[in-house]
Parts: C-alpha cells; structure tokens; sequence
C-alpha cells in the first residue's frame, strides 16, 4: 500500500524554512535532517521566501483561487435568478 501522505502545519513550514536561511543549508540537507521529502521543502521555500512569511505572490495567488470560486458562485446564482424571472414573467403573462 502506499504511504500515508504527511501533513505540516504552517508555523511548522515558516520554522523550517527560517532553520534552512539561518544555517545556509540546502534543501536536501534539510530533507535528510527533519525525515520531509525534499520537493516539499523547495515548495515551502517558494511559498515563504527568505524571510519565512508568506509571499506575495503566493498570497495573491490564493486570494486570486478565493475570488474565482466565488465568481462562479455568484454567476451559477445569477443564472438561478434569471430562470426564476423567465417563469414569474411567464406565469403572469399566461393569467391575463
């Protein structure tokens, strides 16, 4: 069976990438000292940058997926309510 994927928290992620700029190691080096795959710590580094907060481009990015969800939302209940005229329109032009 495959391996149960390992899930980190964000002061977790922030730490180790904080560890990894103050002690020049490589990603690698830091893979093999805390047991996490290697890509996941270059995934972090994107995400963190040198500082170990959160990029800007990474925080747009998730406000950017935030307002697409919503714009699909708001547009599946526009469509609701253009249906829901048509019928009232309908109705009231059949009862005259």
């Amino acid at each position: 069976m495959g391996e149960q994927r390992q899930h980190f928290d964000e002061t977790f992620k922030r730490n180790t990438i904080k560890h990894m700029m103050e002690t020049g190691k490589t990603p690698t080096e830091i893979s093999k000292e805390i047991d996490v795959p290697v890509r996941s710590i270059r995934s972090w580094k994107q995400q963190y940058g040198n500082t170990g907060e959160k990029s800007k481009l990474f925080v747009d990015m998730e406000r950017l997926k935030q307002l697409e969800q919503q714009n699909r939302e708001l547009q599946e209940e526009n469509e609701i309510l253009k249906k829901a005229v048509t019928i009232q329109v309908l109705r009231s032009t059949q009862h005259k």
